[in-house]
């Protein structure tokens, strides 16, 4: 029986077989309600890849971005590999837990409920708030306020640095990082500020946004972010819990943003080392190859506007693969999604969409080996949750799929009100 290896050139199938992949799915032949399944998919984890995951709500989208860290958990190159979830709805947590409700449909699969060892993290200034909740988390970490740019903290504030308040911000970061390099917290940043010659209501303005900061809750000391990226670990960042801040997606996009720069910075000098290692015949992983798998993506990188995330998640974007990071961005709303990261997409994983902007926005990036319009293939799909249509410029060829059982727990189902 032959096999679906996504994700893989036709070089490293050759090389390597099916080491580094793992298994995500059956291909569907046929259409609609007589399609069936067939070969096992198998999905490329050893190299770098831009990841789509599309899919309207129900469809099985947040569903499949955990299957996919499954299996880089499980890979036979886990050692090799970190995983880091950015999840801004609170449901990943539940991946700590086997997924018992689906012990049949799992045996179908021969596959049995699994709990991942995944590591939930949290900002250090929430702890209080997530064990009143009775919230289960594992470790918490903090972010140096010293390491953001007036750009970013503009972004993050809604402020135009072409205004007096962000004129005042940049002389004031300017005065903090000539004086401290980035060793300041937001105390000092609200201090230099009413030293400075400027309107009193401007200089209240910036403090005031400042002084919200600090209930924020993530600032500290020093960033404490590289702990995401320990090998064989899969690290769930819980941003959920700024989700009742008005600014709540600003401090998550600039959470994302400094992580998506610290872990690119780290894997190009790591990747400097292994190639001058690899001059002298010694091959070795000098850091874990990282996939960052982003829930809501849009919110991060949206098509229209920035966010303190926009720049650096386009760098992973146009250069990651020669550092070795993988960035999957999975959104119910691919038209919201930049399109210039929706044009860099190696691979794209899409369920139903129903909405006639999010379909002609994957209609935009048609490639040259599809026969149809991506309307027809996504009409030809059975309507049951976890079909969906995967498009591999790496091996030129479309794939209808059902994506496999999850072993561990979805927390992202949807509540009703019947009584079992």
């Amino acid at each position: 029986m032959p096999k679906i290896s996504v994700g893989r050139s036709d070089e490293d199938r050759e090389e390597y077989g099916l080491e580094g992949t793992g298994i995500i799915g059956k291909h569907l032949v046929g259409e609609n309600q007589e399609a069936h399944t067939a070969n096992p998919v198998y999905f490329d984890l050893a190299t770098p890849h831009v990841v789509g995951v599309f899919g309207k709500r129900g469809t099985g989208k947040s569903y499949s971005l955990g299957t996919l860290a499954e299996e880089i958990q499980a890979s036979d190159l886990g050692d090799n590999l970190s995983t880091v979830i950015i999840d801004p709805m609170g449901i990943y947590w539940s991946m700590k837990h086997p997924n018992n409700r689906s012990i049949s449909l799992l045996d179908d699969w021969d596959q049995k409920p699994e709990a991942m060892d995944a590591k939930v993290y949290i900002p250090e200034g929430k702890t209080d708030e997530m064990e009143e909740k009775e919230i289960p988390y594992d470790d918490t970490f903090t972010l140096n306020p010293g390491e953001f740019s007036a750009q970013e903290w503009s972004m993050a504030f809604k402020i135009d640095l072409n205004s007096e308040r962000g004129i005042l911000l940049e002389r004031v970061l300017s005065n903090l990082e000539d004086r401290k390099g980035t060793d300041y917290s937001l105390d000092d940043i609200i201090n230099t500020i009413k030293k400075f010659e400027f309107p009193k209501e401007t200089k209240e303005g910036l403090i005031n946004r400042f002084m919200s900061a600090k209930d924020w809750g993530v600032f500290g000391k020093e960033s404490s972010i590289d702990k995401f990226t320990q090998r064989g670990e899969l690290s769930v960042v819980d941003v959920s819990v700024f989700g009742e801040l008005a600014s709540g997606w600003s401090v998550r996009s600039l959470i994302v943003g400094l992580m998506a720069k610290r872990i690119l910075r780290k894997r190009m000098t790591a990747r400097r080392v292994e190639e001058i290692k690899e001059m002298d015949n010694i091959v070795e992983n000098e850091m874990p190859i990282t996939w960052m798998l982003i829930d809501e993506a849009h919110e991060f990188l949206p098509a229209t506007g920035e966010t303190p995330a926009s720049g650096p998640l386009m760098k992973w974007v146009k250069i990651g693969r020669e550092p070795g990071v993988s960035l999957v961005l999975a959104t119910q709303q691919p038209a919201k999604l930049d399109p210039d990261a929706l044009s860099q997409c190696d691979i794209i994983l899409s369920h139903r969409l129903t909405a006639k902007q999010d379909i002609n926005s994957l209609g935009e990036i048609m490639q040259s080996y599809m026969r149809h319009d991506i309307g027809h293939y996504i009409d030809a799909l059975p309507d049951r949750a976890g079909t969906g249509l995967i498009l591999d410029d790496n091996s030129e060829r479309i794939y209808p799929i059902q994506m496999r059982p999850r072993k561990s727990w979805h927390a992202g189902g949807t509540p009703d009100a019947f009584e079992e």
